[in-house]
């Protein structure tokens, strides 16, 4: 099945490609082409028919492997390619997002988890609270190709989206192995541990990192690297700085991301070259994970969909995020409508997929059913809102402004 798994995938990307321009026109998005088919495509396959987690079970190691790998390079060439010398008036947007906004979302949304069903338990809870607080600006791609959108606030969006699922991954981490080990009644050395992966992973990425981009940057005054390998650079640099850590007994996501913030290459040229492939290859895996989301893990959860978890992710995506950021935003000097657009997009998606996935193979799915579910919901219920409201949004907020003014 896995093969004609990949031939259904291929053939989605191509039919998507090829109409992109007319479709993205419509606004419809590739995730939300991808997780449509993949939809479709589980239905010949048989896997709505089967019983709730039995799609995701049998194949959360087939899932996890390239979603592992997506979010690795996702976590460095996000990291790498920021440019601190430039764009200070987003790094200061972005700033306020991510060490303001994203604590208030967090905090925020657990406590509405608790107070909405107080059986799910505080650690649980804040699970689920870290897995929907990462936002994804590809879910909202004409935010950031909109020209007239102010430069910072697009800017400031994509660089939030950049950065917050690297700085949310080792509390994500933490409190899925303190979870685990309440499970499996574990000894209670889990917080050294846990403590010892993380600071493992950030030395032998920063590290790496550092040395890393000595080099490249070596090799570009001397002229000794040619073009299609300055291309090829991020992805190979990611993978190597992820898997090393893991092999070390570090986490290879941290070390990702720690190692993306040492690169410093001082060519803007090369840097801007490891983006716009990066972007490519990130782009295509995940295409692929959308297609595996809604083939897999939509079918295994959605007979436990609940009008709770409905109310949380209107919540979520309407009320909470929003008004964390509004909040944020005060004494900033941007506008209501600015302040708004913001806060609306913060559109959930690889990164969620991913922290479930991951999630998935360290603790039964089964046990975690609430989890799973809710969090499936809002990832669907994000693609489809954050998909077609972008380019109508972003009109919007330029009509608004240019009245302003």
């Amino acid at each position: 099945m896995f093969e004609w798994v990949i031939i259904l995938f291929l053939g989605s990307g191509l039919v998507y490609g090829l109409f992109s321009r007319r479709l993205q026109r419509r606004n419809i998005s590739s995730p939300m082409m991808m997780v449509l088919s993949g939809a479709i495509i589980a239905l010949p396959l048989g896997i709505w028919h089967e019983a709730p987690m039995t799609a995701l079970s049998g194949s959360i190691h087939f899932a996890t492997t390239f979603a592992e790998m997506t979010l690795a390079i996702i976590l460095f060439l996000d990291a790498a390619v920021l440019n601190f010398r430039k764009e200070r008036a987003a790094q200061t947007l972005a700033t306020r997002l991510l060490l303001v906004g994203l604590p208030l979302t967090i905090v925020a949304t657990w406590a509405f988890i608790v107070g909405i069903d107080p059986t799910i338990g505080l650690i649980p809870a804040l699970i689920l609270a870290l897995i929907v607080s990462p936002t994804d600006a590809a879910l909202g791609r004409p935010v950031l190709e909109n020209t007239d959108v102010p430069e910072a606030v697009r800017q400031g969006i994509n660089i939030e989206s950049g950065l917050n699922d690297g700085l949310v991954l080792p509390v994500f981490t933490t409190a899925v192995l303190l979870e685990a080990n309440l499970l499996s009644n574990g000894h209670q050395g889990w917080v050294k541990d846990a403590l010892l992966e993380i600071s493992i992973g950030a030395g032998i990425g920063i590290a790496c990192g550092f040395v890393l981009g000595k080099i490249v940057n070596r090799a570009v005054t001397k002229d000794t690297i040619i073009d299609r390998f300055e291309r090829l650079l991020g992805v190979l640099a990611a993978l190597l700085i992820y898997l090393l850590a893991e092999q070390l007994g570090g986490n290879g996501f941290v070390a990702a991301f720690a190692g993306g913030l040492a690169l410093n290459i001082s060519s803007d040229r090369v840097r801007d070259t490891i983006e716009s492939f990066g972007e490519a290859e990130a782009e295509l895996l995940t295409m692929l994970t959308f297609f595996v989301f809604g083939m897999i893990v939509v079918p295994a959860v959605y007979e436990n969909w609940t009008w709770t978890m409905l109310i949380f992710s209107i919540a979520s995506l309407v009320i909470l995020r929003p008004l964390c950021v509004w909040i944020c935003m005060i004494g900033s000097p941007y506008s209501l409508g600015e302040k708004l657009y913001i806060g609306w997009f913060g559109p959930r998606g690889i990164a969620s997929v991913i922290y479930m996935l991951i999630m998935a193979t360290l603790v039964s799915p089964a046990h975690f059913m609430p989890l799973f579910a809710a969090g499936t919901m809002i990832i669907c219920i994000s693609v489809v809102a954050h998909g077609i409201s972008a380019a109508p949004a972003s009109n919007a907020l330029v009509r608004y402004l240019s009245r302003k003014s």
